[in-house]
């Protein structure tokens, strides 16, 4: 499902972070979060891109007319987490960044599946 190298990327250091977890200090856990924002943050514009592209096949379909209205709706709300997100990708959070993210280009995919 994740085609972007950000969102591997991201996923990568997150599955590494959440393996140390059990032995790493408070202290060492938020300089790890912090790095984990920042790098989010930094590749947050490749997964908007991504996204972007995806966006614009979809609305290539819709213009079909073979797209139910539930799905253009779903699509069209996951895209505006998305655009708030990319607008200011230095105020994210990793985790819910990520989400929306996620969440959005699986709205995306399943709603061109509908017909």
């Amino acid at each position: 499902m994740y085609r972007s190298p950000a969102f591997a990327g991201a996923l990568a250091l997150a599955a590494t972070l959440l393996a140390g977890c059990s032995a790493t200090t408070s202290t060492t856990l938020a300089n790890d979060i912090a790095t984990f924002n920042a790098e989010v943050a930094n590749n947050l514009p490749a997964a908007c891109a991504l996204l972007g592209t995806a966006d614009a096949s979809f609305q290539t379909i819709v213009a079909t007319g073979k797209i139910s209205s539930a799905a253009v709706s779903a699509e069209r709300a996951a895209m505006a987490g998305v655009d708030t997100l990319c607008a200011n990708p230095g105020a994210v959070n990793a985790a819910t960044g990520l989400q929306t993210l996620a969440n959005a280009y699986a709205a995306i995919v399943e709603a061109s599946k509908a017909n």
